[in-house]
This record gives C-alpha cells, sequence and structure tokens, in this order.
C-alpha cells in the first residue's frame, strides 16, 4: 500500500509544479499521478482559510504594506549615493565601486533591509502560523481521500507526476482525490493550539504553494504587460483578477 508518508516523500523531494490537471477519465494500468500540493492548494477548506486569514489579518497585512513603503522611501536616498551614473539602478560595478570605497550608505542599506525584514516577519508570523494550521488540517485529509479514490478506480500504483516522463492527463487523480477531501472536510480551523509546531511535510507544501502564487502573479502580470502593449492608445486595461491572498512565508 502506498501511504501518505511515501507520497509526500517523492514529491517533496521533486520541484514543485502545482497545475491541477483535467478531472481524471481512466488511469493507464492501474498506475495514477498525484500532487499533495496541488490537492491542498485547490481544496474548499484553504480556499476558505485564505479568505479568513485576509480578514482576521488585515490590519497585520496592511502594517506590512506600510512597512515596506517606509523602507522604500528610506532606500531611495542610500541608493541615490551609490547611483553614480544616476540612471535610477545600481549596476555590479557602481556596488563594487561603492564596497571598495567603503561608502557608508551601503552599511546603511544592509541596516535598512535587516530591520524591515524583522518587522515584516514579526508582523506575519500569525498569520502564517494560521495558514500553516489549515494546510496541515486538509493535508491529513489527504490518504484516506487518496485511498477512496485508489479503491473506487481500481488503482495499484500512485506516484508523483514528476516520476513520469509521459503521462495523458487522465492519469492525475489530484482532482478526484480534492473532491473527495471537499466532501468530508469543506472548512478548517486557523487558530492552532499554543504550543503546536508545523510539520515539516506542512511547511514543504506551504513553500510550493506560495511559490506557485508568485509564478501565477508573475505570469498575470506578464500577461497584462503584452495586452497592454498590444492595445490602441486610450484603451482601458481589463481589470485584474481577484485572488486569494495567502499569509506570507515564516
Amino acid at each position: 500500500m502506498i501511504t501518505k508518508k511515501c507520497i509526500l516523500a517523492a514529491i517533496l523531494a521533486a520541484p514543485a509544479t502545482l497545475a491541477i490537471a483535467a478531472p481524471a477519465q481512466a488511469q493507464v494500468s492501474g498506475i495514477a499521478s498525484a500532487n499533495p500540493a496541488a490537492v491542498v492548494a485547490s481544496s474548499k477548506a484553504l480556499t476558505a482559510a485564505h479568505q479568513q486569514i485576509s480578514t482576521t489579518y488585515k490590519a497585520a497585512f496592511d502594517q506590512m504594506q506600510q512597512r515596506r513603503q517606509t523602507l522604500e522611501t528610506e532606500m531611495k536616498p542610500l541608493i541615490a549615493q551609490i547611483d553614480t551614473n544616476k540612471d535610477g539602478q545600481v549596476s555590479d560595478a557602481e556596488l563594487t565601486a561603492a564596497q571598495t570605497a567603503k561608502n557608508p550608505a551601503i552599511e546603511k542599506i544592509r541596516t535598512a533591509q535587516t530591520n524591515a525584514q524583522n518587522d515584516l516577519s514579526r508582523l506575519s508570523n500569525p498569520a502564517a502560523r494560521a495558514e500553516l494550521f489549515a494546510i496541515e488540517s486538509v493535508l491529513r485529509q489527504y490518504e484516506p481521500a487518496m485511498m477512496r479514490v485508489v479503491n473506487a478506480r481500481k488503482i495499484s500504483v500512485v506516484l508523483a507526476p514528476e516520476v513520469f516522463q509521459y503521462a495523458p492527463d487522465s492519469a492525475d487523480i489530484s482532482t478526484a482525490i480534492t473532491a473527495e477531501i471537499d466532501k468530508t472536510t469543506p472548512t478548517v480551523s486557523i487558530q492552532p493550539p499554543a504550543n503546536w509546531q508545523p510539520s515539516r511535510d506542512t511547511q514543504a507544501i506551504q513553500q510550493q504553494i506560495a511559490q506557485a502564487a508568485q509564478i501565477r502573479a508573475y505570469q498575470q502580470a506578464a500577461a497584462q504587460q503584452q495586452g497592454a502593449a498590444a492595445r490602441p492608445a486610450g484603451t482601458p486595461a481589463a481589470p485584474a483578477a481577484n485572488t486569494n491572498r495567502p499569509a506570507e512565508p515564516r
């Protein structure tokens, strides 16, 4: 029997790919693939948890945005001191020259960045912890949901998608597993006990979900830029997609 531990070990050892395949129609000779991170990310429970986190920790998210703006304001005059050609950017040559000359702006920049990072970590920790608890709660449902799909479809082996050099979309049962989780666990709590600590698997899943969200945001921004370049002058841009804001990593 393929256990959750084995499947997670396989998926977490491979690069994260959270693209969710079309609903499975059939498996290839009893072999299927599933992506735990994709399953958790697309579950109703985690979507609802992200919405609750965005509301519960809105004040912290707003403070984080303000802190970033403060850092940007603080950095501008410091960067200007080492931006010798005044093009608004610091090249490797300019940075090297400033370091060689022991320009005090370098140390001030490092201090400003360190202080900002400490503040952002402090502000984001409660929301990140809430997200981790929600992820782990959904992840507990993964193995029983997978086994229901395995038994119903008479699957013999479930592997991570990265193991295959080629497989049809029908081999991926991630969507089917998500549907099973949605039936039994449509919501989860975002309030962990005081002494709770996330597992390594949970932390790895959170990182994969965050990376996938960053990739989607980049792709959307790139598509919007391409669309703006192709639009005639004066044509308004399409509104940005409304996506849930997950908690920031700790």
